[in-house]
């Protein structure tokens, strides 16, 4: 283990000199030395600029800045780099990227209680006025306050945001509101656009994700954990909470219990508290936050992730039993993670503060951890998976928000007292996933096969390769299809292979590259041309170890999900894919299942069929 002090090496998880000359910078974005600058949300412009928003918290203010990959203001970005919205009495806590270079910004407006609040600005960090009123919406949901605390926008353009609301007995919910494009509540969703979740005393949601291929949204965060109302004391335990909706704002009922999946991390007597979510290219969730060692918000904490099945379960192939529990240094060491992040290669990054250092005033340094993608501490990564950095030993130092972009970690908070808005760059060996391929699946017609394709994210890609054997070794290029590039928003694509080989198996994949020359691979698609299509689920190959090739038959329509059940009808698995009638083909990756037998079911609500596959 390494403590950095304003130094750096060669190591991966070391700071990145060659951002600001240091690997992390220290700005006071408002020019008053009183005020309390803090950074909660990151994201990147197809040229690697960095984006950086949050608030100033004593005079509830929102903030943007923009820098180079330099770690410089980017004068082109709002006044030199800076937007402050001084005008309103408002915090910002998430942000998310729209594919047009807006910026959506989300958190709370106090124009007499706390309400949900939008703001939604120009790529150039100018106000976006054909949003909402000049640029802003205000929304009252509760009783009493009300706090948004993150956002993501679906491929129609509509806005979710979800955080928490508090009724007039002191108790708070889950609260999820979608806009439309312009602003609006959308009244297609819950009621008026606003769906209310109550799972215990003091429920309060931080992370957010929509699947754009079934509209279906889910949001994570904490129940029954610490009260938000000043005026009233928290009796909590506090479990990690992932809630599903469909896109109609009705719980899910295929994810965990009537859509509600509760974690209790360390036990009886702790107090868990999840502040982040990232979604794996599969599906499969990762939670991040803390787990404290009393039922109450206090004491000493430790890094805590799981992850969670499509299903709503934990993961048993992940960590122990689907928990991590992770420690800096130390029995007494404070580890406050808020914020996950994952990588091309499976790998986790997670990151917040720690009390490590020799300052026993200011102790607080920033933190990061990464986990292989089986949940063991990666020793590749400063040693022993563990990397701390105190930027300004004289003061505290608190991270909040991690981002990977071009081999770093970024990690942004807070450092100072009064606080000052800090940003940190940490050399990486992996980047953030620059695709997220959600569907892979061929059709075939007459005498061709047509392989379509969606993707849920995009990072500079530049373009589809489509490659085909005859033997799954040797693929030759058969086409290529452009890339929309950068997009989180669901991407459809397609490609017809007019002369497939018609004596033997023809095995399809997909190469990914991007705009630097990099390339990655799709899992490989098997479809065998000469077979004659049945009204059976076909299969193979069986027992299988990880990739498990599919043959629905014809008669699907329209949403067709794909059920893994082990053989004490538990959901171990679920893929949902469109259909249009015509016999698919498709793959379903059941790498982390444990050995056994499961029953594989496909249906449409209409049509049904099933077989039996043996895990090896």
């Amino acid at each position: 283990m390494i403590l950095l002090c304003l130094y750096v090496s060669a190591q991966v998880g070391s700071l990145d000199n060659s951002f600001n000359g240091t690997g992390f910078r220290v700005d006071n974005p408002t020019g008053f030395p009183d005020k309390y600058d803090i950074a909660s949300a990151m994201a990147f412009t197809s040229g690697g600029k960095i984006i950086v928003a949050g608030r100033v918290e004593n005079d509830n203010n929102f903030l943007l800045l923009r820098y180079t990959a330099a770690g410089v203001l980017d004068n082109t970005f709002g006044t030199g780099g800076i937007v402050w919205v001084s005008t309103v009495d408002a915090r910002a806590y998430g942000m998310a990227q729209q594919t047009d270079g807006k910026l959506v910004l989300v958190g709370w407006i106090n124009p007499a209680a706390r309400d949900f609040c939008v703001m939604r600005f120009n790529s150039d960090g100018s106000f976006d006025n054909s949003f909402g009123t000049n640029g802003i919406v205000s929304t009252p949901i509760g009783a009493e306050f009300d706090e948004a605390r993150n956002v993501a926008i679906q491929n129609d353009g509509k806005i979710v945001v979800t955080g928490y609301s508090t009724n007039s007995s002191h108790n708070t919910d889950f609260v999820t509101v979608r806009y439309t494009a312009t602003g609006g509540l959308d009244g297609t969703f819950g009621s008026g656009g606003i769906v209310k979740t109550n799972i215990n005393n003091f429920d309060m949601a931080e992370g957010i994700a929509i699947n754009n291929t079934t509209g279906a949204i889910t949001i994570a965060g904490t129940s029954n954990g610490d009260s938000q109302d000043p005026n009233y004391s928290n009796t909590g335990s506090g479990d990690f909470t992932v809630v599903r909706y469909t896109s109609a704002g009705v719980p899910d009922a295929t994810f965990g219990a009537g859509g509600i999946a509760t974690f209790d991390i360390g036990g009886t007597g702790t107090y868990d508290e999840a502040h982040s979510m990232a979604v794996q290219s599969d599906g499969q969730l990762v939670l991040a936050g803390i787990t404290k060692r009393n039922t109450t918000n206090s004491g000493n904490s430790d890094a805590a992730v799981i992850r969670v099945t499509t299903a709503g379960a934990l993961d048993v192939t992940f960590g122990t039993s689907g928990k991590v529990i992770a420690n800096y240094t130390g029995f007494n060491s404070d580890d406050d993670i808020h914020s996950v992040a994952l990588q091309n290669d499976g790998k986790i990054v997670i990151g917040g503060s720690v009390d490590a250092f020799s300052n026993p005033l200011k102790p607080y340094g920033l933190l990061l951890m990464r986990l292989t993608a089986a949940g063991a501490l990666d020793n590749t990564f400063d040693g022993d998976g563990k990397a701390a950095a105190d930027i300004v030993p004289a003061d505290n130092d608190f991270g909040y928000v991690v981002a990977l972009n071009n081999n770093r970690i970024y990690l942004a908070g807070t450092s100072g007292d009064p606080r000052d808005l800090a940003i940190a760059a940490f050399q990486n060996d992996g980047t953030s996933l620059p695709i997220v391929l959600s569907q892979f699946y061929g059709q075939k017609q007459t005498n061709k096969v047509v392989l379509q394709w969606t993707t849920s994210m995009e990072e500079n890609v530049a373009q589809f390769v489509i490659e085909r054997s005859s033997d799954g070794k040797t693929y030759k290029a058969i086409g290529t299809v452009p890339a929309t590039g950068n997009s989180t928003l669901t991407r459809n694509y397609s490609f017809a292979d007019q002369s497939p080989f018609t004596n033997a198996n023809d095995y399809y994949r997909l190469r990914v590259q991007d705009v630097s020359g990099s390339i990655t691979y799709s899992k490989v698609l098997i479809i065998n041309f000469s077979t004659e299509l049945t009204t059976s689920l076909q299969i193979f190959p069986n027992p299988v170890k990880d990739v498990l090739q599919v043959q629905i038959p014809a008669g699907f329509k329209g949403t067709t999900s794909l059920q893994v059940f082990d053989l004490n009808g538990h959901l171990a698995k679920l893929n949902r894919i469109n259909s249009d009638g015509n016999a698919l083909n498709t793959t379903i990756d059941i790498a982390t299942l444990p050995t056994g037998v499961y029953m594989l079911k496909a249906t449409d609500g209409s049509n049904s069929v099933s077989t039996r596959f043996v895990k090896q």
